[in-house]
């Protein structure tokens, strides 16, 4: 799976080389969203990303430890907010699903 389509900074962009599929898991997570469908939704400070010192927004299985990165901004005191509004808002589109199965 590649992960041409993560949001980033840098959208549009080419990029040099493919990072990982797949976020360590044993990375810890910054905080946890939240829940629903089946999923969980994170933020993680990755300061050894290929990009430089970023925020992950991550969703993953509920019962497994991968995670996948879904949007990826710089770090920073004014994108930290940013990266939370993009995770409450994913979190918030798995609860629409959920609450239409």
């Amino acid at each position: 799976m590649s992960d041409d389509n993560v949001i980033r900074p840098t959208f549009g962009t080419p990029r040099n080389a493919a990072p990982p599929e797949r976020t360590d898991p044993e990375l810890p997570p910054l905080r946890l969203f939240g829940a629903a469908a089946g999923h969980r939704v994170g933020l993680i400070r990755d300061t050894a990303a290929q990009e430089g010192d970023v925020f992950r927004i991550v969703v993953g299985p509920e019962d497994e430890q991968a995670v996948e990165t879904v949007a990826l901004l710089p770090a920073g005191a004014d994108t930290e907010g940013e990266a939370e509004r993009i995770g409450f808002a994913i979190l918030r589109a798995l609860e629409v699903i959920e609450g239409a199965v």
